[in-house]
């Protein structure tokens, strides 16, 4: 099993504002008025790279500074992991688009967009970090896959890591193919437990049993958000999953909890406040 300490935490989905609104929420303390998902223009970045992030990158940079500003470090200083499900739709869709005309001309700003690494390049221009990062997707599963990869770094490295992981929705056709359901993402500051501080410890190890899966939805024994109209979200959003873990932090509780991986696989999580 593998530990650290949560120390700053960033949300955004539909009615969840913020950690500190979303978190009171989510702990059941007050009630849930679903919203369209808005993240906000990204600060640190000039007016010409503000122009060219999309709605998910926003989303993205978003959570990720909330994460940071939370947990007081200095964010030159963080390396950094970035969960993308299934990149960022809307550029692969204008790409896509491109190549089935005649011309198949694709702009300069748009592959550069559409690299799978986008949002952490510019979370490094906007916090001025020269430290590691790293870009992962593994669709359904890339919440278990994003805690493994960070955690691991976390405690090979003995240094604080930012976690940031984000869905959102296809534009059509391509979300009848790959329904998300609503942009939803949230972000994680951890650091190895000498650290001494932090709002919860968290754990997590992986299991190669023989585990249910369906490929598209979430698997059964994945516990489900509390939550009745967050469901609908946790079944399509692949950084939901993460909803019941952020509920039990919410409430500070102690918890155990699993994350189907693969077909064969599931990751155990233990949280206490």
């Amino acid at each position: 099993m593998m530990t650290a300490r949560i120390l700053g935490v960033g949300l955004l989905g539909p009615g969840l504002t913020g950690w500190q609104d979303g978190g009171e929420i989510l702990a059941g303390r007050r009630p849930l008025e679903l919203q369209e998902v808005v993240p906000p223009p990204p600060e640190g970045l000039s007016s010409r790279e503000r122009r060219r992030t999309s709605p998910a990158v926003r989303l993205a940079l978003a959570v990720a500074k909330e994460a940071v500003k939370a947990s007081a470090i200095d964010p030159r200083t963080l390396p950094s992991v970035f969960a993308w499900a299934h990149g960022d739709g809307t550029v692969v869709q204008r790409i896509l688009e491109v190549l089935a005309t005649s011309e198949r001309y694709v702009s300069p700003t748009e592959f550069h967009n559409s690299v799978h690494n986008v949002a952490v390049g510019y979370w490094t221009i906007a916090a001025g970090s020269h430290e590691p990062s790293s870009s992962l997707a593994a669709a359904r599963d890339t919440v278990p896959a994003g805690l493994l990869k960070a955690l691991a770094q976390v405690r090979r490295e003995q240094r604080p890591l930012l976690l940031a992981v984000c869905d959102s929705p296809f534009p059509e056709p391509l979300n009848s193919a790959c329904q998300v359901g609503a942009p939803f993402g949230f972000a994680l500051v951890l650091a190895p437990e000498s650290h001494g501080a932090g709002v919860a410890r968290v754990t997590a190890g992986y299991h190669a049993a023989v585990h249910g899966a369906v490929n598209g939805t979430a698997r059964t024994g994945d516990e489900r958000p509390g939550i009745a109209a967050l469901h609908e979200l946790w079944e399509r959003n692949a950084a939901a999953r993460a909803l019941p873990l952020l509920e039990r932090l919410a409430r500070r509780e102690t918890a155990r909890l699993q994350l189907s991986y693969g077909n064969r696989g599931r990751v155990e999580l233990g949280l206490a406040p």
